[in-house]
């Protein structure tokens, strides 16, 4: 039998990165980032305590794996002060994500998945523009500045180096399976868990090198954003319904 492919997951206490391991489990491997939070895993999962942030510890981590989804954020609570967060986005989100490219290029990942966000052109939803992946960024807060670098940077080390790099405009993900709220037809935010899970075993195995920028929302938000892309290049389309069906 063919060994499973191993997958580094950055932020793997997340709500994101707890639906990866718990959708993924029995198709790869797992080495899991963890900072301050550490839950329970399975006996098999290779465990790496650090900050994203430290460049020595990335490229250590990085270290034979298969493929890479980077999920790890700033995170902070309600009232903490915003000058205060943005530094650690800076620290995180900038740094952290720039790590994990040159950790990939240094260990010769051949793909990594980045956690973007619908933020990135966020002004285009407060105007109530469709939205297609090509079209320039419109970031609509700090948060949505650095992912608008993280996808920039993939872009390089795509072009660059021939790294096959995929960056999901996560929308809404409350790490549930059920409808999360009765959207308006067509105007849904929200995406499952397994559908999350099923775009990064894609990107995983789709063929190489690739670039791509998807949207990434369960059905029902194709008056928000362009989702075609995501099938064209590997092969995806969600399955679960994101609201209420019409």
């Amino acid at each position: 039998m063919a060994k499973q492919q191993k997958l580094f997951i950055t932020g793997a206490a997340g709500m994101v990165g707890s639906g990866l391991r718990r959708h993924l489990k029995d198709r790869y491997d797992f080495r899991l980032l963890f900072h301050r939070t550490i839950p329970e895993t399975e006996p098999d999962d290779e465990i790496v305590v650090s900050d994203v942030a430290n460049f020595e510890n990335m490229v250590e981590a990085c270290d034979g794996v298969d493929a890479i989804a980077h999920l790890g954020i700033a995170t902070t609570q309600r009232g903490y002060p915003r000058t205060r967060y943005n530094q650690m986005i800076m620290e995180t989100n900038i740094q952290g994500t720039y790590n994990i490219f040159e950790a990939a290029r240094i260990n010769k990942v051949p793909v990594v998945i980045f956690a973007s966000t619908n933020h990135v052109t966020g002004f285009y939803e407060r105007d109530n523009v469709y939205t297609t992946p090509d079209m320039p960024v419109r970031p609509d807060s700090i948060y949505g500045v650095s992912k608008a670098y993280g996808e920039a940077l993939g872009r390089h080390y795509h072009e660059q180096y021939g790294i096959s790099v995929y960056c999901i405009r996560i929308a809404n993900y409350p790490d549930t399976e059920e409808v999360n709220r009765d959207y308006a037809p067509g105007e849904n935010r929200w995406l499952s868990a397994r559908d999350s899970a099923e775009l990064t075993a894609c990107c995983i195995e789709a063929p190489r090198p690739q670039f791509g920028i998807f949207y990434g929302v369960s059905q029902g938000g194709e008056k928000k954003w362009d989702l075609s892309n995501a099938k064209e290049l590997v092969g995806w389309e969600p399955q679960d319904r994101g609201a209420a069906s019409p």
